[in-house]
């Protein structure tokens, strides 16, 4: 997913340059997300629509052929190559909105490095040495221990933290054992380990996310220089909230912050619903297979739900804003793309098709497997031996080799009796 982050981290750092605030550069960051994939949710308003449009047709199908598989298929894929349809155009934006969550995931967690000016290899030191003395203090908070306790008995530090197996194995960002640095630090700032095992202070949920730490660690003055100036400086002046909220804050069912998860379930769940009405409205013959189908569409909303109670508020504002949005979307695609304009660009459409004999998607795909399968007008009854190569594209000629070699195999079982088995390859 890192990958996929860097160029929305771009994105977000555009975002977060022109409003100067994390969480209303999100809102601006989900708008311009939208707005880049819209193309892709008229295509697929456009497949639905015509899909609805071929309802009948499709059911006529299913009844005809009821008892040859097959054969329902192969009038099925014709049918979608006559009307030029792709029924897979319809799962492509719903998977693209799951890379894009995970990918936002990233960046809401790592703001200072997607999008703050501080250099990746600061970022990276400063972050590593934090989740150390994080190990450290929660190891002697385990074993009912604080520094001030072992400096108070004259006990060293560094000697009681390297007792433990987490503390022995801390290393900084280039492998190298770093606890004596860490004993040093925690015995130089008085009641650090305290300060990182109080709950109400430190947030221990973002220990695998430790540049939301830092957030924590760098308001307090008597801990900030523990890291470079540079980076306390940026820490401090990075608007990482949104309506006073900090985003690296979790919810829960005791603080205010329990409205994100509610919002984002409502939010999603409406998208839901009023998805499922224009559906039975623009597609009544889909109305009688919704019904088997209504637990599957209520799982977003639940997952919504989880996703805003288990990750942190920037995560749940971002569903809330992006699920508000998709709604506004699909009442514009559905107040536009009914079926009778759907219906009007089809015969537009195929006379243009037919004008320019352009052929369909589908339409090259069927040639493609009737090709292989020896049954496309180029390979049928025709000697394999006399076909003028020259005149075939490279799929008919694969297809030619494919049945040369297949034969050849056939003649060879034969001869000495072996069993043979036709493939593909």
């Amino acid at each position: 997913m890192n990958i996929i982050s860097i160029p929305f981290g771009w994105l977000m750092k555009l975002c977060y340059m022109i409003v100067k605030n994390y969480g209303i550069a999100l809102i601006l960051f989900t708008f311009l997300i939208k707005l880049i994939l819209f193309p892709l949710s008229v295509k697929q308003q456009k497949s639905s629509a015509r899909m609805a449009r071929l309802s009948p047709k499709l059911e006529k199908i299913k009844k005809q052929y009821a008892n040859n598989q097959q054969k329902m298929n192969e009038e099925t894929q014709k049918l979608y190559a006559e009307e030029n349809i792709n029924p897979m155009e319809s799962c492509l934006p719903a998977i693209l909105s799951i890379v894009v969550l995970f990918a936002i995931i990233d960046v809401v967690y790592c703001p200072l490095t997607y999008v703050s000016g501080l250099d990746k290899a600061e970022i990276k030191e400063s972050t590593t040495l934090l989740t150390n003395i994080v190990t450290a203090a929660e190891e002697l908070d385990k074993n009912d221990l604080t520094v001030s306790q072992l400096l108070a008995e004259n006990k060293d530090v560094y000697e009681t933290i390297n007792s433990y197996e987490k503390s022995k194995a801390l290393k900084d960002e280039n492998g190298n054992n770093v606890t004596q640095q860490v004993a040093e630090i925690l015995s130089a700032h008085d009641g650090l380990d305290e300060y990182i095992n109080n709950p109400s202070k430190f947030s221990k949920k973002l220990i695998s996310h430790p540049e939301l730490l830092m957030f924590n660690i760098c308001s307090d003055e008597n801990y900030q220089d523990i890291f470079p100036q540079k980076v306390v400086d940026e820490v401090n002046s990075f608007e990482y909230t949104f309506l006073g909220i900090f985003l690296g804050s979790f919810p829960s069912w005791s603080n205010a912050l329990v409205l994100i998860p509610i919002l984002s379930c409502l939010t999603q769940l409406a998208c839901t619903v009023v998805q499922q009405i224009f559906t039975k409205k623009n597609n009544p013959a889909a109305a009688k297979t919704m019904s088997s189908m209504n637990a599957m569409l209520y799982i977003l909303p639940v997952f919504s739900l989880w996703i805003a109670f288990s990750y942190p508020a920037g995560l749940g504002i971002y569903w809330i804003i992006s699920s508000v949005f998709a709604l506004i979307q699909i009442i514009v695609l559905n107040v536009i793309y009914t079926p009778a304009y759907m219906e009007k660009l089809a015969v537009k459409e195929a006379a243009s098709n037919k004008k320019k004999k352009k052929k369909s998607f589908y339409q090259k795909m069927l040639e493609a497997q009737q090709l292989q399968n020896g049954t496309a007008p180029s390979s049928r009854n025709v000697d394999i031996e006399e076909v003028d190569q020259t005149k075939l594209s490279k799929a008919e000629i694969a297809a030619l080799n494919r049945k040369r070699i297949n034969e050849a195999r056939k003649r060879m079982a034969e001869k000495y009796g072996d069993e043979y088995n036709e493939t593909d390859d």
